[in-house]
């Protein structure tokens, strides 16, 4: 029959040798004392309320906008202060210049300027220590902040997909005035009619006559842009990997989006400019709405497996698992182990955590199974950075103790 001895989480690979609390064997424990904080709240219809919540996690965004000394803040920063840039310039030159559709690039770099600040906060919220209110940490966090931008992508996708539809519209609803009596006009004048019964878009589908001359120059601007968020893409999603870090893969991806309509932007310029009867703009515009969605969908889907602690993908499990069948087959490990099963992983933010039960001969010495299991910590720190926190579980095989 097969016993089980539950064994102690191990945290981080750095918690070897005797605590400072005097624990036994190598175990530290991680007692983190409260910080002295008290919010005291009047409401407006003479409510009261005070806060005694000892774990100081407001003010974030102020002291990550002061600091910034990782990775992860310093290429977000970047990025934020860039989208600043663009957003102004791509603002005012579509407005001076007459450009309809690098305004529109504008207002998606605006939406790239808010995930910038969403991404900065739960970043850094995320790194920081467990606390007596979050005793697991907070890594989730960054999983909420990828929800968040996801979210943004998808907002910004469908409003360059409404933008670029009314546009059609327009262009339609202008060759319908123009072309001969038959079909085809029939189908012109029905296919706009029916946009007056979408909402949204009755109003705005005839609304983009210009009134002014389009000045070509807006097209340095739309390729201004190209070239810095595709470079803003790149870093990103280096740090992002380099750290694990969904949240920032996210926001690179996000950046990408911003390239993307950009590209139609500079299209439709230099269209209006070279082939002026050509629908380039809308057209471009809606292919365009449809690959951000799709990146937005698939980046919130993985932050909602996070969020119900989905299971890892299988390549994660399968490094883990072929780890643990070479550390079994290391002829100098001092305590083997029989077996192990119900290899478990999920994933928080940038971290991973890993469950397990390894099966024991029942000879071994309490002081071997302390050996054994940090052996099996160690292995599999070793073939994912991204380990936080591994529990191993042992069954104790009676059967193999020699009776």
């Amino acid at each position: 029959m097969v016993e089980t001895a539950r064994r102690r989480i191990h945290e981080n690979s750095a918690d070897k040798g005797k605590s400072p609390n005097g624990a036994i064997g190598g175990r530290e424990r991680h007692d983190h004392e409260p910080s002295n904080t008290h919010s005291h709240s009047h409401g407006i219809f003479g409510g009261h309320s005070h806060d005694h919540d000892h774990d100081n996690h407001g003010g974030g965004l102020i002291e990550t906008l002061q600091s910034g000394g990782d990775r992860g803040s310093r290429v977000t920063l970047v990025g934020l202060g860039a989208n600043v840039i663009l957003t102004s310039a791509k603002g005012a030159a579509g407005w001076f210049m007459n450009s309809a559709a690098l305004l529109a690039d504008a207002g998606h770099s605006l939406s790239d300027l808010l995930g910038d600040f969403v991404v900065l906060f739960s970043w850094r919220l995320s790194r920081r220590p467990p606390s007596r209110r979050y005793p697991f940490g907070l890594a989730k966090f960054e999983t909420v902040g990828t929800g968040i931008v996801s979210i943004l992508l998808i907002a910004g996708a469908i409003g360059i997909g409404s933008h670029s539809l009314s546009l059609l519209l327009s262009v339609l609803s202008e060759t319908a005035a123009t072309v001969p009596a038959g079909p085809l006009q029939t189908a012109l004048l029905n296919v706009t009619a029916a946009a007056h019964h979408v909402p949204g878009l009755g109003h705005i589908a005839y609304s983009h006559a210009h009134a002014h001359a389009l000045d070509m120059n807006a097209a340095w601007f739309a390729a201004a842009s190209i070239v810095s968020k595709e470079w803003l893409f790149r870093i990103t999603r280096k740090v992002a990997e380099q750290e694990h870090s969904p949240v920032l893969l996210a926001n690179a991806y996000h950046h990408r989006s911003d390239a993307y309509s950009s590209v139609v932007a500079l299209v439709a310029i230099l269209g209006s400019g070279w082939f002026p009867t050509l629908p380039l703009d809308p057209i471009g515009g809606l292919l365009v709405s449809v690959v951000i969605l799709q990146q937005g969908l698939t980046i919130f889907k993985g932050a909602f497996w996070e969020m119900t602690d989905a299971s890892a993908p299988e390549p994660v499990l399968r490094s883990l698992s072929r780890s643990l069948d070479k550390l079994r087959e290391d002829p100098h490990l001092e305590s083997s182990f029989l077996h192990f099963r119900d290899l478990r992983a999920r994933r928080a933010g940038s971290h991973l955590f890993v469950n397990l039960y390894v099966g024991v001969p029942g000879v071994l010495t309490a002081f071997q199974l302390s050996q054994l299991e940090k052996q099996i910590v160690a292995a599999l720190k070793a073939e994912r950075k991204d380990v936080k926190e591994v529990q191993v579980q042992f069954d104790i095989i009676p059967e193999r103790c020699g009776q």
